[in-house]
């Protein structure tokens, strides 16, 4: 018995430290609302990046995420590849995610065929509109910690 313990417990802590979770998140520090539009492709293998059902978050003064406390979201339009909605200030938006990989850029190779599938992200501010596509995402995107962030102020 004490030599299945000694097998097992290695395992078990080897698999434990292969679960690292990376989060693409849009932040609204403007203090209005601002309206957010993104596109997907629905690939028919593979694992999206990006998801057509994303989570809104409270913020911390600190700009940190509020992982406990999800917000609803209304959805403004009704095609799966499509989501249109309104970000009010103080959240972050979660439209996407990395499982057991680390984001470096938007065309690098992914492991465990994940697929960087945005294929445009429309951030309306007043009167400004913004429109990113996968070959411009790294410049409105930056990696802190864990998270692929864009805030908006």
């Amino acid at each position: 018995m004490k030599i299945e313990a000694l097998i097992l417990l290695p395992l078990v802590l080897l698999l434990q430290g292969c679960s690292r979770q990376e989060y693409v998140v849009v932040t609204n520090r403007t203090g209005a609302d601002i309206a957010i539009e993104y596109e997907i492709e629905l690939p028919m293998d593979g694992f999206p990046i990006f998801n057509d059902v994303p989570r809104v978050y409270d913020l911390e003064p600190t700009d940190a995420i509020r992982w406990d406390r999800t917000r609803p979201i209304v959805d403004l339009d009704t095609t799966r590849s499509r989501v249109h909605f309104i970000l009010h200030p103080d959240k972050g938006l979660m439209i996407g995610s990395l499982s057991n990989d680390t984001y470096a850029r938007y065309d690098q190779y992914f492991i465990n065929g994940r697929q960087f599938n945005l294929k445009r992200l429309t951030v309306r501010k007043g009167s400004t509109t913004t429109v990113i596509k996968p070959e411009h995402f790294d410049q409105y995107f930056t990696k802190q910690g864990n998270l692929i962030i864009f805030s908006i102020r």
